[in-house]
């Protein structure tokens, strides 16, 4: 008779020390800035205009090898998250957030 194989586990998440935040929203130009940081550091800035449909990135995580998400997925998620934000007349997304 063979040991039935168990499916129970644990997973355990670290912090590897990466974080976004969005640093200004202006509401009337329609405009998001948003950085990655990675230790302290800033490696990337990404400004979204919706008004102009456009994106401006300064800076890059590429060197980065710790990095579990690319840099065009970061640029995508500010773009979404910055037409969210302004589509909902939010200036402070940490504010907006907390309230949850």
């Amino acid at each position: 008779m063979e040991a039935s194989k168990s499916n129970v586990g644990y997973t355990l998440f670290q912090p590897v020390g990466f974080h976004h935040e969005f640093t200004h929203i202006d509401l009337m130009k329609q405009q998001v800035a948003g950085t990655v940081s990675y230790r302290g550091k800033v490696y990337m800035t990404v400004i979204v205009n919706i008004k102009t449909d456009t994106v401006q990135v300064e800076g890059s995580i590429d060197d980065l090898s710790d990095v579990n998400i690319d840099e065009n997925s970061y640029i995508e998620m500010f773009k979404h998250q910055a037409i969210f934000l302004i589509q909902n007349n939010i200036s402070n997304p940490k504010q907006y957030y907390d309230e949850f």
